[in-house]
């Protein structure tokens, strides 16, 4: 009884000399995407169970979702086996689209608490995803180390990267535009006016109606003022149809015909983008414009047009053809 009272007291002495060991797993990862892309994806506790690396390591683990899906207070809980164990995460801070920091608790196997944080740095050959965690080892686990920690988490921070980058890289990079407010004035245009199905809405469409329209100005085209354009009059997306007026401006003194109408443009304040490449790509363009207009306020206060500022005749590439898109606005509610 007096041996066995005294390797207790020896255990204990032991047991209480030993501090909490400091430890830092870290991993990076050169992923294809914006840094906007993967803050999203560790952002949103939901979405990381696409990329998780321990998803796999217990189909059966619980979840519970509590706070606000993403952002500082956005918190995860799992119960699991051995491989993941029990504990919550939890955003404490971030830095859009730069980094994001998080706490990590375990309540099981063992109790401990450390600090998540990624960093993203934008590159010219994609963002650079940095993984780390920072924490200290219980006094009981005096047999580990910083390298056991290094060793244990650092193949499934490897994983858990690899997964995140293919899931970002399959993600359909977003649009950017630049859109400005401009004032545009009014010019003298010369324009075919007809309602067609999308079907029918093809670069025939558009070629066949400037060559009318070349045609009937004649010499008077030296007196062409802009590039040639379209105006969307009205789009149907249920009956698919679309009236659409096909046009050039110029300063011919000609009165025009029954089919080629002389008209007066619009004038006043109007939102631009221009675009870059083929023309069946300029739907993301026009939802931009539109979204801007309502995201700022603005009242619609006319019919869109499109500017074809080069001409397919001359630059065969599709992807360098450049098109400026203009969505009048209310003079009323520009501040």
């Amino acid at each position: 009884m007096k041996t066995y009272s005294l390797l207790l007291f020896a255990g204990l002495v032991v047991l209480s000399s030993c501090k909490p060991k400091e430890y830092e797993v870290s991993r990076e990862l050169t992923i294809d995407a914006p840094a906007s892309v993967l803050f999203a994806q560790v952002n949103s506790m939901k979405a990381q169970e696409a990329w998780s690396p321990w998803e796999a390591k217990d189909p059966n683990m619980t979840r519970e979702y509590s706070g606000p899906e993403s952002g500082v207070g956005a918190k995860y809980s799992w119960t699991g086996n051995d491989s993941v164990g029990t504990g919550y995460m939890e955003h404490t801070e971030l830095s859009e689209p730069n980094m994001i920091a998080s706490k990590l608790v375990f309540t099981a196997p063992w109790e401990s608490e450390s600090t998540i944080v990624w960093n993203f740095e934008e590159g010219e050959e994609g963002t650079v995803a940095r993984w780390t965690v920072k924490g200290s080892l219980p006094g009981y686990l005096f047999w580990m180390g910083a390298e056991d920690m290094d060793e244990a988490m650092g193949p499934d921070f490897e994983k858990g990267l690899a997964n995140l980058k293919e899931v970002a890289e399959a993600i359909p990079a977003e649009p950017s535009f630049d859109v400005e407010l401009t004032e545009v004035s009014a010019r003298n245009y010369y324009g075919i006016t007809n309602e067609v199905s999308f079907s029918e809405i093809k670069s025939e469409f558009f070629g066949e109606r400037f060559s009318k329209i070349s045609t009937y100005l004649g010499s008077d085209m030296t007196l062409v003022t802009a590039p040639p354009f379209s105006i969307t009059e009205k789009w149907d997306e249920e009956a698919q149809m679309a009236k659409i007026t096909v046009a050039m401006a110029s300063d011919s003194k000609k009165p025009g015909t029954k089919e080629i109408v002389k008209a007066i443009s619009y004038a006043g304040p109007a939102l631009k983008i221009t675009y870059v490449g083929p023309y069946e790509g300029m739907s993301p363009a026009y939802e931009y414009i539109f979204e801007t207009a309502t995201n700022k306020g603005y009242t619609v206060a006319g019919s869109p047009w499109e500017a074809y500022v080069t001409d397919p005749g001359s630059e065969p590439d599709s992807s360098k053809w450049v098109t400026e898109i203009y969505l009048p606005v209310s003079i009323a509610a520009v501040q």
